[in-house]
């Protein structure tokens, strides 16, 4: 290919890309990399992500934390991006964005959190490293201007071939090693600055952005340096934070903006978080679920689906359409407790009535099933029929339930459940 050739295949980059004025400063500010290359470059970095970090597979959570963000981006510097929120199933503390609109927030930070203006608090901040160009002012820092033009090429529709393509692959790879080490201590506060504005504009309290950097202040001092070293180095010290947003939300304007906090919302969604160790969560195929590590398996009928709906939980299903629901769960054994007595205490700290019960043997060996009347974790009046079997250093026990009046119509799937369950 003649240079003059590719000069004139990419000219209609050359156009488009230059000094523009930034979305979020409104300063000009040279951008080399087009919107569809940075929307390239933010896929490739999410592939690598996903490939470290798996996805917290849970439907209801991932939609929550969408909305809250979605809530966020209608009012941000650059609404036309199409952002994509992901929670990653990691304890590691963090929440980090990648080019062209792709954000992550861990498992491990949600946990942190109290409310849902306190997520907002998060994601706007990352939100505002997309909509400022903080990725991309990262990227060119690092490259040099031939690579950006190959970029600039490959967004325009101009095609190098394999050669092109692994250029995007190779920024995305960039990218995944750089977000680790954060970005500039000014972007970083700029962040934390126009993301309480976009809190505010999205009807959140911002004083809950205080209270969390103070929260994160408390805790980092607790737990130590190394629980908390990804988020960190990623963002600037945490008492610096603290006053620079003290002195932004005290405002006279800004002191009266009370807004939403969504503390009972959050708590709701945040006992969807599986508190399981990771080895201790098993697989899911089709509508098997095994455990290797303690021989467990157990299946779900037709219509019915798995769910990693409690905290506590190894594992969770629901009927579809949400008429029935139920748990497996793996309970520490306390002192000399027979199956009825770690089923009587699992009614009891959640308020439920005893009905009857009988000693049953199952392919998951002997144990209690009593049924048992009462409230769900998240309201509504269940019949609650609970299987409890005995290991040398643990119970395990398995409950289904359903609504008073739809309990005899779920009495055959509940009985194929408790049989399906198989413990070595």
């Amino acid at each position: 290919m003649s240079s003059r050739f590719f000069v004139i295949a990419i000219l209609p980059w050359l156009l488009a890309v230059g000094c523009f004025r930034n979305p979020v400063t409104s300063q000009k500010q040279t951008r080399l990399i087009s919107e569809a290359a940075e929307r390239n470059i933010g896929e490739e970095t999410q592939k690598n992500i996903l490939k470290e970090y798996a996805e917290l597979k849970d439907p209801v959570l991932s939609e929550y934390v969408s909305s809250v963000g979605h809530r966020l981006t209608a009012v941000c510097d650059r609404p036309d991006v199409d952002y994509r929120f992901t929670v990653l199933d990691t304890d590691m503390i963090n929440a980090f964005a990648a080019p062209g609109g792709f954000l992550f927030i861990t498992r491990g930070l949600l946990e942190e959190m109290q409310s849902e203006a306190e997520m907002a608090s998060v994601l706007g901040h990352e939100i505002v490293h997309v909509a400022g160009w903080h990725s991309v002012g990262m990227i060119q820092k690092q490259m040099g201007y031939g690579a950006l033009t190959t970029l600039g090429a490959i967004a325009s529709g101009f095609r190098l071939g394999p050669e092109a393509m692994l250029m995007v692959a190779q920024t995305g790879q960039l990218f995944t090693n750089l977000y680790l080490l954060g970005y500039s201590r000014d972007h970083e506060l700029e962040a934390d600055r126009v993301g309480i504005r976009y809190m505010i504009s999205a009807g959140y309290d911002p004083h809950s952005a205080l209270t969390f950097y103070e929260r994160l202040n408390t805790l980092e001092k607790r737990d130590g340096a190394e629980r908390w070293e990804p988020y960190l180095l990623s963002h600037p010290p945490t008492e610096d934070r603290i006053r620079l947003a003290k002195a932004y939300i005290d405002r006279p304007f800004f002191a009266q903006k009370k807004g939403e906090r969504g503390e009972i919302v959050y708590q709701k969604m945040k006992d969807r978080l599986p508190r399981v160790a990771q080895e201790d969560r098993g697989e899911v195929v089709g509508r098997r679920f095994t455990q290797e590590r303690y021989g467990v398996s157990l299946s779900i009928p037709n219509e019915w689906s798995w769910e990693p709906k409690s905290a506590q939980a190894v594992v969770a299903f629901r009927r579809e359409g949400g008429q029935a629901w139920g748990e497996l769960r793996r309970v520490p054994l306390v002192d000399s407790s027979s199956s009825q007595d770690v089923a009587e205490r699992f009614a009891k700290d959640r308020g439920w009535v005893f009905i009857q019960g009988r000693r049953v043997l199952y392919p998951a060996g002997y144990g209690f099933l009593g049924q048992f009347y009462g409230p769900g974790a998240l309201g509504g009046v269940y019949i609650f029929r609970v299987f409890v079997t005995e290991r040398p250093t643990s119970s395990w026990l398995l409950f289904c339930a359903a609504a008073p009046d739809r309990t005899w119509d779920y009495m055959i799937p509940f009985e194929q459940i408790l049989r399906s369950f198989e413990l070595n």
